[in-house]
C-alpha cells in the first residue's frame, strides 16, 4: 500500500493548486471589470458588468470552499495509526484505495488511483469504525477491508 504521507502531500498540493488557480481567476475577473468600467456606458456595458459581478461572486464562493478544504486537510495527523476507519485513514479495500479526508474524488499517486472521500459520503458512513478484515455490503457488492493506515 502507498505511504500515507505521500498521499497526503499529493492531496495537499492538489488542493493548494485549486486555491491558487481560483484566486488567479478571481483576480483576473476583477482586473477585467476595472478595465471594463473605463469603457463607454450603455446597456451592453451594464450587462457586461452584471455578468462579471456574477462571475466574481461564483469564483469567490469557490475560493472559500477550496480554503475550507485546506483547513480540513490541516486537521489530518499523517503520523497517526488507525485501527478503525475514521477521518484521516488511508484504506486498502478489495475495490480500491480510499483516503478519508476531503471529497475531491480521484487522485493519482505513483500511478495508483486513490479516491479521496469524506466520512459523510455514503461509503464513508458505511465504513466508519470498521477494522481490517471486516466485510461490508455496499451497492450490492461485498467489500473487504484489507488494511488501514
Amino acid at each position: 500500500m502507498l505511504d500515507k504521507s505521500l498521499v497526503f502531500q499529493v492531496l495537499q498540493a492538489e488542493v493548494n493548486n485549486r486555491v491558487s488557480t481560483l484566486e488567479k481567476a478571481l483576480d483576473n475577473s476583477r482586473a477585467e471589470m476595472v478595465s471594463e468600467s473605463k469603457s463607454t456606458a450603455g446597456d451592453k456595458h451594464e450587462t457586461g458588468r452584471a455578468m462579471a459581478q456574477l462571475e466574481q461572486e461564483k469564483l469567490g464562493r469557490q475560493v472559500l470552499s477550496a480554503r475550507d478544504l485546506q483547513q480540513a486537510i490541516a486537521q489530518i495527523k499523517v503520523e497517526d495509526k488507525h485501527d478503525e476507519i475514521q477521518f484521516g485513514s488511508l484504506v486498502n479495500a478489495s475495490n480500491g484505495l480510499f483516503f478519508f479526508s476531503v471529497g475531491i474524488g480521484k487522485l493519482l499517486v505513483e500511478d495508483e488511483s486513490i479516491f479521496c472521500l469524506t466520512m459523510t459520503s455514503p461509503l464513508g458512513n458505511v465504513l466508519k469504525g470498521k477494522k481490517a478484515g471486516d466485510e461490508i455490503q455496499f451497492n450490492g457488492k461485498t467489500i473487504k477491508i484489507e488494511g488501514i493506515r
